[in-house]
């Protein structure tokens, strides 16, 4: 009978050399991790020996778990924690790891011979810790310094063989060069222009096929810092395929998964840390990228990340609660975005009115220093505050762009004659396009600090198209109404822009695209200040015309007179109409122009209401990138060979996450 103390001792049954005693198997084997031909140095700390083995962790926490659950479906009670602990000690691999080919080997020995000597190593990792960390957790601060001492003071260290770990450094090398201008002080000498860290991101991507396969912590944090790296230069491409990288490298270790308590707190809290800060960038940059989305949000089990005194006193840059702000926002913005179901307006109110709470309940609990005016902008907290209030009014923007759309595509279709009857719009519309507009004056407001007070606001996808959002925001409003410092917010847009642009050939192209937009605008604005006066005079007279109505009937029922038949009344008027036609006054050139506007081969009923008209065709920002198109006259509406380009465009600018990518319908109503 195979009893469960006969299981137990046919799992014992190991080779001599592995045999360890029951009580202290567990304990020995996440203490250490077998190397290549060597055991692990006695310099490496205790918490250089967790994270090596760490890389089985998620089978350490999988099995027991599922096990448990398995036998709670059949109503039996759960393991006993020494049979947790047998079956976490039969899973850990007590066979060395798979060694490296010799072109794995000297690939890894080559890049390590090219790594900067210790000052300079120890300078960019500072570096990154200081002004690269932003809202984010990459690694535990105090670890990594630790294993960088380790790993250029001690040749005989298992780190130098590491691939991901050799790899993570490079990353943080590269990370750490694009902040170095932070910390010129005097007049140093020289640097060459252009990315200084690209010499490390070349060497870090050589190693990237020997780290695929490798499901460790450390892999992760490397494709992860590497993507951020990459997110000013090539946020569309490389960048996000670097993040996609890391996000289904935490999945394939179950960093979304909620651990068990047979992990030390410290190490669940770091696990919690980086799959959150992982998520929530790549959610945030999908959602801007117009992507569909990767993890689903129910998926996800791990609770939010939480201060921790043993993991955060260790911090050279302790940002724990930037990171539980950056968190719970990514949250809400996920919820904004998410398209919504055929739901009745009960439902959508109540959706709206949620969201908004949870956008004032955000705000209202950022902690009292987290305000731009109060934080120097040398500080290593400015940007990472700043990036937070950036997404806050981003995803304002987002929430009530379609709404603003509305008002302005309604408003014009019936004062352009569209739409014979009048339009109502809800007070929740309104109030969305309200706070829309609000967000885009507080972006752009927000930018100009920032340049004012860093003096640059960088080349960055994150900011310019941020910038270029609010700018459109700001140029669909004024439509509509072109109130006091209308003029100056889109200047200052534009000439933002055109600073983060400078030297960017696509950036550029994006800027000539808003700038198109703004002569739509522009030409919207003149058609619809046009048609509306006429719409004025003929609402001042209707008292008059109605009264003297009343004057004409009563006067003709005391005429009295025979009424003619139908058909005299035809051959009267086909007689005296030649004589109309030669005494109708002409028509003054305005109404001409205003008539124009209102027919068919309006130039604006053709571009700007039938923009307006097709931006609200799209259902949500879930559709696929597609070429901007505007339906002119005689268009032949062919795709052009420069979808690939344009799709970055759209993206670059942001009009795919405004609902602008229905354009290449051309639909005009």
């Amino acid at each position: 009978m195979n009893t469960i103390a006969a299981i137990r001792r046919r799992r014992r049954r190991v080779a001599e050399n592995n045999r360890k005693r029951a009580s202290g198997a567990n304990r020995s084997s996440l203490r250490s991790m077998p190397t290549e031909g060597t055991t692990a140095s006695t310099s490496q700390t205790p918490a250089t020996l967790q994270t090596n083995t760490s890389i089985h962790s998620a089978e350490n926490i999988v099995w027991p778990r599922f096990l448990n659950k398995l036998r709670e479906a059949f109503s039996l009670d759960s393991l006993p924690g020494f049979e947790e602990q047998n079956i976490i000690t039969s899973q850990v691999p007590t066979g060395p790891p798979t060694r490296p080919s010799s072109s794995e080997r000297v690939r890894l020995t080559n890049v390590v011979d090219s790594f900067p000597p210790w000052p300079v190593a120890q300078f960019l990792v500072h570096v990154c810790m200081k002004h690269g960390v932003d809202v984010f957790f990459y690694f535990d601060q105090t670890q990594i310094s630790n294993e960088l001492d380790q790993f250029y003071n001690d040749t005989s260290s298992p780190l130098r063989s590491d691939p991901s770990f050799v790899c993570l450094l490079l990353a943080i090398f590269a990370l750490g060069s694009q902040w170095t201008f932070l910390e010129r002080r005097g007049n140093p000498p020289s640097v060459p222009e252009g990315d200084l860290g690209r010499m490390f991101f070349q060497q870090a991507s050589s190693l990237i096929p020997d780290i695929l396969e490798d499901d460790s912590i450390r892999s992760i944090q490397a494709c992860f810092i590497l993507s951020v790296y990459l997110m000013p230069m090539n946020a569309v491409g490389t960048s996000y395929l670097y993040m996609s990288m890391a996000l289904k490298k935490a999945l394939s270790l179950g960093l979304h998964q909620n651990p068990d308590d047979l992990l030390e707190e410290r190490e669940r809290e770091t696990r919690r840390r980086l799959w959150w800060s992982i998520y929530s960038l790549e959610r945030c940059t999908a959602i801007k990228l117009n992507r569909p989305r990767s993890v689903l949000s129910t998926s996800v089990e791990v609770p939010l990340p939480a201060p921790l005194q043993d993991l955060d006193r260790g911090q050279k840059f302790n940002n724990v609660l930037l990171q539980i702000a950056y968190a719970r926002l990514i949250t809400i913005m996920d919820t904004v975005v998410d398209p919504e179901s055929t739901i009745t307006d009960d439902d959508r109110n109540e959706r709206l009115t949620s969201m908004e709470d949870n956008l004032k309940e955000w705000k209202n609990s950022l902690p009292e220093g987290f305000s731009l005016d109060a934080i120097p902008p040398s500080d290593s907290r400015y940007r990472a505050v700043f990036h937070l209030y950036l997404n806050y009014y981003y995803t304002r923007v987002i929430m009530g762009k379609a709404s603003l759309i509305k008002i302005v595509r309604m408003t014009l279709r019936y004062h352009l004659g569209q739409d014979a009857q009048s339009w109502i719009i809800d007070d929740s519309t309104e109030k969305l396009a309200r706070s829309c507009k609000r967000a885009s004056k507080k972006l752009l407001y927000l930018f100009e600090g920032l340049d004012e007070t860093s003096g640059t606001t960088r080349s960055a996808f994150t900011y310019f198209q941020a910038c270029s959002i609010a700018t459109i925001v700001s140029l669909i409003a004024g439509i509509l109404e072109r109130g006091f410092g209308y003029q100056r917010r889109v200047d200052l847009g534009l000439g933002l822009l055109r600073g983060m642009a400078a030297g960017n050939l696509t950036a550029e192209m994006g800027v000539k695209l808003v700038e198109s937009l703004q002569s739509i605008s522009d030409e919207a604005s003149r058609k619809l200040s046009l048609s509306r006066q006429p719409f004025r005079q003929s609402h001042d007279e209707e008292p008059l015309s109605s009264s003297r109505y009343n004057d004409w009937t009563e006067w003709l029922a005391n005429q009295r007179r025979p009424q003619a038949s139908d058909d005299a009344l035809m051959q009267g008027a086909a007689a005296v109409q030649p004589f109309v036609a030669s005494m109708t006054p002409s028509i003054p050139q305005t109404e001409l122009e205003t008539a124009a506007g209102l027919g068919h081969d309006s130039a604006l009923s053709l571009r700007a209401l039938g923009m307006l008209d097709s931006l609200m065709t799209s259902s949500s920002v879930q559709q696929p990138l597609h070429v901007l198109e505007l339906d002119l006259p005689n268009s032949s509406h062919s795709t052009t060979e420069n979808n690939d380009d344009q799709a970055i465009l759209m993206s670059l600018t942001g009009l795919d996450v405004s609902d602008f990518a229905a354009l290449s319908s051309g639909a005009v109503e």
